[in-house]
C-alpha cells in the first residue's frame, strides 16, 4: 500500500451575517494570486472551484481598489476549497 503525502484539513468560520466571513476568505485567497505573493512564496494556492477562485479574486480586488466590499451572501452557505501546493510540486 503507498501513502499520500497529502494532507487534508477542515477549517470552518462561523459568525453573523456581516461579522466579515467573506471578507477574510477573499482577503486570504485574493492576497496569494497577487503576483508579488507569487513569486516569493514557497506555495501556490489554487481553488478546486474556478468559479469560486475567480469570485474571492474579484472580491479581493473590489477591497484592494475600491474599499468595495464583497456581496451580502446571507442565508446562503458556501464551501470552498483550496490547494496549497508546494512549487515543485504541481
Amino acid at each position: 500500500m503507498q501513502l499520500s503525502r497529502a494532507l487534508e484539513q477542515h477549517i470552518a468560520v462561523f459568525g453573523e451575517s456581516g461579522s466579515g466571513k467573506t471578507v477574510l476568505l477573499s482577503s486570504f485567497y485574493g492576497a496569494a494570486q497577487e503576483p508579488q505573493y507569487m513569486q516569493r512564496s514557497l506555495f501556490y494556492i489554487v481553488a478546486d472551484d474556478f468559479g469560486h477562485g475567480t469570485r474571492l479574486h474579484q472580491n479581493y480586488l473590489g477591497m484592494k481598489d475600491s474599499a468595495r466590499l464583497p456581496a451580502a451572501n446571507r442565508f446562503s452557505a458556501a464551501s470552498y476549497s483550496f490547494l496549497v501546493k508546494l512549487k515543485g510540486w504541481l
